[in-house]
């Protein structure tokens, strides 16, 4: 079985249309010839502002909810050491796996329009799940280990699904110009969930949080009714006869098979591995550099951290990000970060001052957001349903987790478990690993390019009466 490009008929991008020539549709329509200074700056077309203005919200939305709960969930891994850290990534790895073959058993079930929105139920009722055992008087050492998993899982399930619903309704050329634009709205959610929280802070207890988290989830559900029906309607517009299949395939295990049977998504997944292994890295020097100070400062620093870190990505991400993509490719957009990282890490190995390693996790993690984050979800939109819905989970969640799992591992055998290498030392050992993302970063993006080559888009014009 091979993956269906997106030219495939049965799993068209309704949007297609608009990618045709933007000089010949201005002659056609009138809007596409007088663009405003928003689609001049982000260099979206006039006919895509609707879906991607409330696309950008809706992941504003889902990342506010995660960042109330992340400067309490980073407060606690400072206070454990390199096993202790690993055990709890371990646990992590486990229940995200079985979250994922819940939700691959799930989207073989229930319709796609009914699956998003049920996962962001299942997720704020998990959260009042854990207030109530707090309200009930469970062991606080305990469920705080219970919140720092679960917080885990969630963060990276809410913007996996998110991203699968997405790029199901846009093509490769329209994913170039609007997936930056898009994510720019996590950035935007990544400073007000914590401002929120300081703003809050003298009526909201910790353990409020999760109510907090939970109402916010709730508010993207009518906008994900609103995306549905902008996208059904495009869909009537530009393709009257193409049915859009609303149900996955039976087996809840053809995402597994897709995967290993498939050289794009495997080389996705190498990326995420690789991917882990640098943040791996940087999460247990940030952790080390930062031991000696109180909890307090810790949040205060990862604090300023944060709101340094997004407000660069939504900079880069409105003005550059899509530009890089267009003009340079993928294969650069997917390289350069892990490359230009591999590189400072090894300069940062000769003095690993805290504020050298404060700078740098502020490049990489600006750098992955703005840049490379959207442009691993193009390679997204030339393939099919079930491996974005069923394959891209796995991937995102149950393979990212996994590395966790291993690299955190390896660092704590190479550190204070076993070979007792220094910071300076295990810094090296990460930039040798951030190389090999760069390199399989372009490998993959070349992939993409080729592919695109190979089989362009087509136009409605092109494309064949369905009966």
């Amino acid at each position: 079985m091979s993956i269906p490009n997106s030219t495939q008929s049965s799993d068209q991008n309704p949007d297609q249309n608009s990618d045709q020539n933007p000089d010949q549709n201005s002659d056609q329509n009138p809007e596409l010839s007088n663009k405003g200074l928003f689609n001049r700056l982000t260099q979206i077309e006039p006919c895509e502002m609707k879906g991607a203005l409330l696309s950008f919200l809706f992941i504003f939305l889902l990342m506010t909810s995660y960042m109330i709960l992340k400067p309490v969930r980073d407060a606690l891994p400072s206070d454990w050491g390199d096993v202790s850290r690993a055990t709890q990534w371990t646990y992590t790895f486990i229940f995200a796996t079985i979250a994922v073959f819940i939700y691959n058993y799930c989207a073989s079930k229930v319709a796609i329009r009914k699956l998003v929105p049920a996962v962001f139920v299942a997720f704020a009722l998990s959260f009042m799940l854990i207030f109530s055992a707090y309200k009930l008087g469970v062991n606080v050492s305990f469920l705080g280990k219970v919140f720092y998993v679960w917080t885990s899982v969630f963060s990276l399930f809410h913007i996996s699904v998110f991203w699968s619903f997405v790029s199901q309704h846009y093509s490769k050329l329209q994913s170039k110009r609007v997936f930056s634009f898009i994510n720019t709205g996590a950035s935007a959610g990544a400073i007000c969930g914590p401002l929120s929280v300081i703003l809050l802070a003298e009526t909201m207890s910790i353990e409020n949080v999760l109510v907090v988290t939970s109402v916010v989830l709730l508010l993207s559900l009518p906008i994900i009714t609103i995306l549905n029906r902008h996208f059904d309607s495009l869909h009537q517009t530009s393709n009257p006869n193409v049915a859009v299949s609303e149900q996955l395939q039976a087996n809840p295990f053809t995402g597994i098979r897709e995967l290993i049977t498939h050289k794009k998504l495997l080389g996705i997944a190498g990326f995420i591995f690789f991917l882990t292994g640098v943040s791996a890295f940087f999460y247990t020097t940030q952790s080390d550099v930062l031991a000696d100070f109180s909890r307090t400062e810790r949040k205060q620093m990862l604090g300023s951290l944060e709101l340094v870190t997004n407000t660069l990505t939504i900079l880069l991400g409105l003005f550059v990000s899509n530009r890089i993509f267009q003009k340079f490719g993928i294969s650069a957009s997917l390289s350069f970060v892990p490359f230009a990282v591999a590189g400072l890490m090894l300069l940062l190995s000769a003095n690993p001052a805290i504020l050298f390693v404060l700078i740098l996790v502020v490049v990489r993690r600006a750098g992955n957001y703005a840049i490379v984050r959207p442009a691993r979800e193009v390679l997204f939109t030339g393939v099919d349903k079930e491996a974005r819905f069923k394959s891209k989970p796995i991937i995102d969640i149950a393979v990212y987790r996994g590395g966790d799992v291993f690299w955190i591992w390896l660092i704590a055998f190479i550190g204070d478990g076993y070979l007792g290498f220094s910071v300076p030392e295990k810094i090296i050992t990460g930039a040798f690993v951030a190389a090999m993302w760069g390199l399989l970063g372009f490998y993959i993006g070349k992939r993409h390019e080729k592919s695109e080559q190979e089989r362009p888009e087509i136009t409605p014009a092109q494309q064949p009466e369905v009966s």
